[in-house]
C-alpha cells in the first residue's frame, strides 16, 4: 500500500484505450542535478479525475496524488485520486484522507447489509508517553472479511476517509477504510494475549511490534 504526492510536468497529450485515460508526465526535479522520473497516469474515462486528465496539455504542471506501482524499466504507474492544476487548486483543500497505524483490537464479526458486508473494528496506537489512541475502523466487502478474520494485535496500516455522525445527541467520528495493509511482526515476539476483550485494550507490546523498516 502506498500513496505518492508528485509534482509533475506533462510531456504529452492524453490517450484513451478501452475506457482508460493514459497521460505521460515526469516528476519536477528539486535541482538540475536530479533526473526526472517518468510517471504514467491512468484513470477511468468517466471518473472525475479521468476527465481532468483529458484536459491536461503538454508542458502543463500539476500535482498528482494516488497509489503507485513501479515497473522494471523505471516508470511509476499512478492511478491518481486527485489531480490539481491552477484551474482547480481549491480541490486540494477538499482532501479527506486519514492514515492510521497500530494493532488491531478484539475480534469483530461481519454484519450483513443489503448488498455487502461491514466490519467495525478498533485499531490502537500508543505514543511515547504510553497514551493510547483508538480508531474504530469500518471496512466493507472484501476488506470487511479481512478485517474480521485477523488476530488481535495484528500490526496494521489503514487508509481511508474520516466523517462524523450524530446519534442520541452525541457526535461520533467514522473512519471508513479504502485501503488496508497488514504488516509482518518484527523479530520481537508479540505477547500471547495481545488483546483483552473484557477491557477492550491491546497490549502495548503488540503495538510496539510493528516494524516500519524497508
Amino acid at each position: 500500500m502506498n500513496v505518492f504526492t508528485l509534482g509533475l510536468r506533462v510531456t504529452g497529450t492524453a490517450n484513451e484505450s478501452d475506457g482508460i485515460i493514459d497521460v505521460i508526465a515526469e516528476s519536477l526535479p528539486a535541482s538540475d542535478r536530479r533526473i526526472p522520473t517518468k510517471v504514467q497516469l491512468k484513470q477511468k474515462k468517466d471518473h472525475y479525475v479521468g476527465k481532468l486528465l483529458q484536459n491536461l496539455q503538454a508542458d502543463e504542471t500539476c500535482l498528482a496524488i494516488g497509489p503507485t506501482k513501479p515497473t522494471p524499466d523505471g516508470v511509476l504507474i499512478m492511478q491518481p485520486m486527485l489531480i490539481v492544476t491552477k484551474e482547480n487548486f481549491d480541490d486540494l483543500l477538499a482532501i479527506n484522507m486519514f492514515m492510521a497505524t497500530g494493532g488491531l483490537g478484539p475480534k469483530a464479526d461481519e454484519v450483513e447489509l443489503e448488498d455487502t458486508t461491514v466490519t467495525n473494528r478498533s485499531l490502537a496506537w500508543q505514543n511515547d508517553e504510553k497514551e493510547t489512541s483508538w480508531f474504530k475502523l469500518s471496512a466493507f466487502g472484501e476488506l470487511s472479511k479481512q478485517l474480521s478474520e485477523l488476530a488481535p494485535g495484528t500490526p496494521t496500516i489503514a487508509v481511508g476517509k474520516v466523517s462524523s455522525s450524530t446519534k442520541d445527541e452525541k457526535t461520533f467520528l467514522n473512519y471508513t477504510v479504502d485501503r488496508i495493509l497488514y504488516l509482518p511482526k518484527s523479530t520481537r515476539s508479540a505477547p500471547k494475549k495481545a488483546a483483552d476483550p473484557e477491557k477492550g485494550k491491546v497490549a502495548a507490546a503488540a503495538l510496539g511490534s510493528i516494524d516500519f523498516s524497508l
